[in-house]
């Protein structure tokens, strides 16, 4: 496949991507303070089993193409890897606040259902995960890409 067909590739799967997420907020129950808890399961469920595969594929699809195009070979130091775990930090620190935003709304209505249910769905499958997710790929593939280059200059 080619550098710019798989660029389209990577860039539709971006966008089913965001759909999924979208569709995972969208139908996920949130608890309201003194209603009584849904019985009826967890049909966002169904979505997980399309959304993980769908981001793996995002995944590879952006780690080849940084890998073809040599992004992060033409900056050289510590710069690029710094700056993504930075960003990398910032991610989780806003998952984990999101996670305890939801856990705190449900706070022990909830634990017969397990860890995962009908109400923590967007605990897992949300913006800050996705995010969270690129910014470690291209973090690992940085520190690698960074090794190499240093090895080489060795040599």
């Amino acid at each position: 496949m080619n550098t710019k067909s798989l660029r389209i590739a990577t860039l539709v799967v971006l966008f089913i991507n965001l759909i999924l997420i979208f569709l995972v907020n969208l139908f996920t129950i949130e608890m309201e303070p003194g209603k009584g808890i849904s019985g009826n399961g967890n049909p966002v469920i169904i979505l997980w089993f399309i959304e993980l595969p769908v981001y793996l594929l995002l995944l590879i699809g952006i780690a080849l193409i940084v890998h073809r195009e040599r992004y992060l070979e033409r900056r050289k130091g510590i710069g690029i890897p710094l700056m993504l775990l930075a960003f990398l930090a910032v991610s989780i620190l806003l998952q984990m606040d999101n996670a305890s935003r939801i856990n705190e709304q449900i706070d022990g209505q909830v634990n017969e259902f397990g860890w995962l249910n009908q109400y923590t769905n967007t605990n897992y499958i949300n913006f800050y995960s996705f995010l969270s997710g690129i910014l470690l790929m291209l973090l690992i593939q940085s520190v690698i890409t960074l090794i190499r280059t240093r090895s080489k200059e060795r040599i």
